[in-house]
């Protein structure tokens, strides 16, 4: 037991919680918590039992409100509106992605995709077709802090989503992306 006592501190700064939130969770005072990080005191089993189901708990709240953010892909590779078909797929060859976004005057106007190709296959091979003749929607726009459990439904429907701060684009989570996590 005295092990897994041990175990509270490097639990509590994980989740960067204070002494203090992780007693008010718990409901216990901040000086119990203290008392028992440094070997102090040994708490009964209940009270033990109720800080670390506190922690597991944390925990798992933790893991299900990951950000897009940290799971997007920041290197945004973008196609030109008037860049032709054979650039954006040599594109999506050297990076190893099945999206792009479409880009006129910095500004995200529409999407290219393998199903954007596969619809429009018999234009590709008749000619020098330019990206913006066969260009799909832009992809969604979301803020960077969007939590992971809403954009779930978004990739149900597009390809791709792309993150904004600032007024700038942030990155692009696909669904490709999301499956990391799992």
């Amino acid at each position: 037991m005295i092990d897994e006592l041990k175990r509270i501190k490097q639990m509590r700064r994980n989740l960067e919680l204070t002494q203090k939130e992780l007693a008010k969770l718990s409901g216990v005072s901040q000086s119990l918590i203290t008392k028992i990080e440094r070997g102090n005191i040994d708490p009964s089993y209940s009270i033990a039992r109720r800080i670390f189901a506190i922690l597991e708990e944390q925990m798992a709240l933790t893991r299900r409100s990951i950000v897009i953010k940290n799971i997007c892909t920041k290197k945004l590779v973008l196609a030109k509106f008037d860049d032709s078909i054979e650039k954006a797929i040599s594109l999506m060859k050297k990076h190893a992605i099945s999206q792009l976004p479409v880009i006129k005057n910095n500004t995200i106007i529409g999407s290219i995709s393998e199903e954007t190709f596969i619809n429009n296959y018999d234009k590709i091979t008749d000619g020098n077709i330019k990206v913006e003749q066969i260009m799909d929607d832009p992809f969604p726009i979301i803020p960077t802090d969007t939590p992971v459990p809403l954009i779930r439904d978004i990739l149900k429907t597009y390809h791709a989503v792309i993150l904004m701060k600032n007024g700038k684009p942030f990155g692009i989570i696909s669904k490709a992306d999301l499956l990391k996590q799992l």
